[in-house]
């Protein structure tokens, strides 16, 4: 191919062409046993098209500035990716030089320089390292035919995701930077805090939109009550913090701006829900406290320090949701956890009956020592432990 020096205009040109007009592939990433609930958010989108779920993810076709809207608005993924190209890969040679045909201005421009992320698993190319640079020298010779060079820096924000399956190799662009469960407003946490997109998910499969009053009896540092609070306001998830796709050559900033300024327009006054939290930690209510406000959310939520064991209802229904302590998690101190569970099951039976709960678990004892009966669960895993999300009622 000969050398040709890419313009402005002539790379807008190619964008038009290749990627602005013709629908475009995307992963949307979720913690895994959650796929149903982003599910059900994107197709609240009537622009998008869901193709399937997968493992800790929905796969989903769109126009490009999907990116925009999903990134700032979804609750429950913690990542978008746009999908460039799969193919077959068995040897190193053969990677290079599919990976050189591949129109990469449409995802550098002029930038001069990517990252990567790379995995690989059940192929014949394995090293994750080797994989990397072959792919990296595909890019550099190809961009530098056009005039443009480019250098592989580990914190460039044009960052390309590599996955090896099976021999298949599937190359994508990282369009949220940041995971998305960074919301910007919690810097005070309690122990083994629950991601902020895990917690809406849970919310959302907890049904929380059919209850007037939800109650966190250990709620640590405040995520379920402040993204409930969020929610209820419809506050966009992504609406402090800064993208990836803001560095793509694809870039429309006045687009960007009007959809975060139809955002605000569309923001509530008003909790339709009665959101009370409590622990007893000091610390923890403290970090709730803080973290609330810096969400915004402060004088929408009931923030007490108190005993779970001596909790009284605030209403006549409502439903407990809570991350509750499994061992792992914290050092229970002065009560043996299946002690706890037993007490805390006869609290609830005796001042909170009618009440739904949904509680994320670690084991089985919760079950046997409370006397709480479940008729729904999803497993999965918070902090490198595997839990559960048991719901019921009391």
């Amino acid at each position: 191919m000969n050398s040709i020096a890419l313009t402005p205009n002539g790379l807008q040109r190619r964008l038009k062409k290749h990627l602005l007009k013709a629908p475009q592939q995307f992963l949307a990433i979720t913690t895994p046993g959650f796929e149903v609930c982003l599910c059900k958010e994107l197709s609240a989108f009537p622009d998008i098209e869901i193709l399937k779920q997968v493992t800790g993810g929905v796969e989903f076709s769109g126009g490009i500035d999907a990116v925009y809207t999903l990134n700032f608005s979804l609750k429950t993924a913690n990542r978008i990716l746009l999908r460039i190209e799969t193919f077959i890969a068995r040897s190193y040679p053969e990677l290079f030089n599919k990976c050189r045909k591949i129109p990469w201005e449409l995802y550098c421009g002029f930038t001069n320089a990517v990252s990567f992320s790379v995995s690989s698993k059940t192929s014949r190319l394995h090293h994750t390292e080797n994989i990397e640079k072959a792919v990296f020298e595909a890019i550099q010779e190809y961009m530098e035919k056009l005039g443009v060079r480019v250098e592989n820096k580990p914190d460039a924000p044009i960052r390309f995701h590599i996955r090896m399956s099976q021999d298949e190799c599937t190359i994508s662009i990282d369009s949220s930077g940041e995971l998305l469960y960074k919301r910007g407003y919690r810097t005070d946490t309690a122990f083994a805090p629950v991601r902020e997109t895990t917690a809406c998910a849970i919310l959302m499969a907890a049904g929380w939109e059919n209850y007037p009053c939800i109650v966190d009896p250990m709620c640590g540092s405040g995520t379920f009550l402040i993204e409930a609070a969020r929610m209820r306001l419809n506050y966009a998830s992504g609406m402090t913090r800064s993208f990836s796709f803001e560095n793509w050559p694809s870039y429309n900033a006045s687009k960007w701006n009007r959809i975060k300024g139809n955002a605000f327009l569309q923001k509530k006054e008003q909790v339709s829900c009665a959101l009370y939290g409590s622990d007893i930690s000091e610390t923890a209510v403290d970090a709730s406290t803080a973290n609330a406000s810096r969400a915004g959310v402060l004088p929408f939520i009931t923030f007490q320090t108190a005993d779970c064991l001596s909790l009284t209802p605030p209403s006549d229904t409502g439903l407990l949701l809570s991350n509750l302590p499994y061992g792992k998690r914290v050092n229970a101190g002065e009560y043996d956890l299946s002690d706890f569970y037993e007490k805390f099951g006869k609290h609830l039976r005796e001042s909170f009956a009618g009440w739904d709960f949904a509680f994320v678990v670690a084991d089985l004892l919760f079950e046997k020592k409370t006397g709480l009966r479940t008729n729904k669960e999803i497993r999965f895993h918070n902090g490198g432990i595997g839990v559960r999300l048991i719901m019921g009622r009391v």
